[in-house]
């Protein structure tokens, strides 16, 4: 296995980066730092790239003050860090176009370029470690570990990442993908002394006023179509312009739509600035594929009851483009529990 390479065992240490997907995650960001620390733990030099700024939700992640975020005003030192690298890390995410324009500095990176996702239809890569049947990125970086028989490596420190990387990807595991290894996995987090408390008070703490305005007007946006059991809303500039937006502010907002009687398919539009392309969320329940929704329609893509997606058109014109396609899809929709 590829991993032994760079297994340090007194050899050269490697230059690594990590680079989850835009606005990453609590899967993204747990993933990304439990094998920060890992590595680091291999006495690597590993550099976590994040390509755009990430929620003040998971500032408190253990290692977040480490991460480097993408700007102009560190451009050249993420430039550098990448193309000096020796290997790189894609994690949680399997399309480049998921790290916006860091793609154009990995590709002129000699560096071995691996895969560390869950997500269905990978592009190629060096190394792949993939398996769209995992409830979430971080149980793969526990595989992982686990494969290089370094379990005794996992401490305090990256269980917590790993622990949040998992429960925010399966809804505190509600969703269908959490199997028996998910809980199995979870309970060898637990034994490493995790704050399971702290873990969860951290997580519930999301709302601030201006969230809950964002909120509120989503909601009264928020439209039913019986017919076709779909809901849906939108917020658009000048709703986050008024109450100060901070990224991760709109996260949630998706599942409401979900919590009404009949209803299999929620559908979230995002206008972040006054410019294209529009951002939109895509969750279900049952049998509807949303990955495949949203990869045929939207130039995106995911999992099968969560996706997301892009439309270089307004806001107006994306809402009306989707309900365009919506007829469409009435058998499956109806049938879809």
């Amino acid at each position: 296995m590829f991993f032994y390479n760079i297994s340090n065992n007194g050899k050269k240490r490697k230059k690594i980066v990590l680079l989850p997907h835009i606005n990453p995650d609590g899967d993204a960001l747990g993933s990304s730092l439990a094998l920060l620390f890992y590595l680091r733990k291999l006495k690597h030099d590993v550099d976590l790239i994040s390509p755009t700024e990430y929620s003040e939700f998971f500032k408190w992640l253990p290692g977040s003050k480490d991460i480097l975020v993408f700007s102009k005003n560190t451009q050249s030192l993420v430039k550098k860090k990448i193309i000096d690298s020796d290997y790189i890390f894609f994690i949680d995410f399997n399309n480049y176009s998921r790290i916006n324009t860091l793609n154009q500095f990995f590709l002129i990176s000699k560096a071995k370029k691996i895969l560390i996702d869950h997500h269905p239809y990978p592009f190629s890569f060096d190394f792949m470690f993939s398996d769209p049947t995992a409830s979430s990125t971080s149980i793969l970086v526990f595989r992982l570990i686990s494969k290089m028989n370094h379990l005794d490596k996992i401490d305090k420190e990256i269980a917590t990442c790993l622990y949040v990387g998992i429960i925010t990807d399966t809804g505190f595991f509600r969703f269908p993908s959490v199997t028996s290894e998910t809980h199995f996995i979870a309970g060898k987090l637990i034994e490493k002394g995790i704050d399971i408390d702290q873990i969860y008070n951290h997580l519930q703490e999301r709302y601030n006023e201006n969230r809950l305005k964002l909120l509120s007007k989503a909601l009264k946006k928020l439209k039913v179509i019986e017919k076709y059991r779909t809901a849906y809303t939108s917020i658009n500039a000048s709703d986050i312009n008024l109450y100060s937006y901070k990224q991760g502010d709109t996260e949630g907002i998706i599942t409401y739509g979900l919590g009404i009687k009949n209803i299999v398919f929620s559908v979230f539009f995002f206008e972040e600035k006054k410019q294209y392309p529009i951002r939109i969320s895509f969750r279900s329940r049952g049998h509807f594929d949303v990955n495949q929704f949203a990869r045929k329609h939207f130039g995106g893509g995911g999992h099968k009851n969560a996706a997301g997606g892009t439309l270089e058109k307004s806001l107006s014109e994306s809402i009306e483009y989707f309900l365009n396609i919506i007829p469409n899809y009435y058998k499956n929709l109806m049938f879809s529990i």
